[in-house]
């Protein structure tokens, strides 16, 4: 059920959103499993069950691990992640949750040590974007 349909009602501005979701997978830097691991992540921070159930199907397709998928509430405890994994995990959470600007260039020093700037650049603007698609999401699903 739908509150209402950010498609239908805003053709033009759901056409932009898109279009730069798209933008981010042409020519990108980051693997796909990566980044809809990363879709995933701040959708679970977000609790938008309708982008989970999307990116999780999408991580499947990328040939992610379901048990990765499963742990990634958990991803600091777990040993399943590698070392990027966990510092464009950390970069998402600091993002979504808007953390401290501090804890913010924390994490931005560890990102680099294992991601170029453009690829920095790139996860940023793939969180952002989750963000955005997220609060749409949760605006328009009463139940997804």
């Amino acid at each position: 059920m739908s509150r209402f349909a950010f498609p239908k009602t805003s053709p033009k501005l759901f056409e932009a959103m898109f279009e730069l979701a798209s933008k981010l997978a042409e020519d990108a830097k980051v693997s796909p499993a990566l980044r809809s691991l990363i879709e995933c992540r701040v959708s679970h921070i977000n609790e938008c069950a309708h982008c989970l159930r999307m990116h999780s199907k999408s991580y499947g397709e990328q040939g992610g691990d379901p048990v990765k998928l499963a742990m990634l509430p958990l991803w600091r405890s777990s040993k399943g992640f590698d070392d990027g994994e966990r510092a464009a995990l950390d970069w998402a959470e600091c993002l979504t949750k808007v953390e401290s600007q501090s804890r913010i260039s924390q994490s931005h020093r560890a990102l680099l040590e294992h991601f170029e700037e453009d690829e920095v650049s790139e996860l940023t603007c793939i969180i952002s974007t989750m963000n955005a698609w997220n609060r749409l999401g949760i605006a328009q699903h009463e139940f997804a």
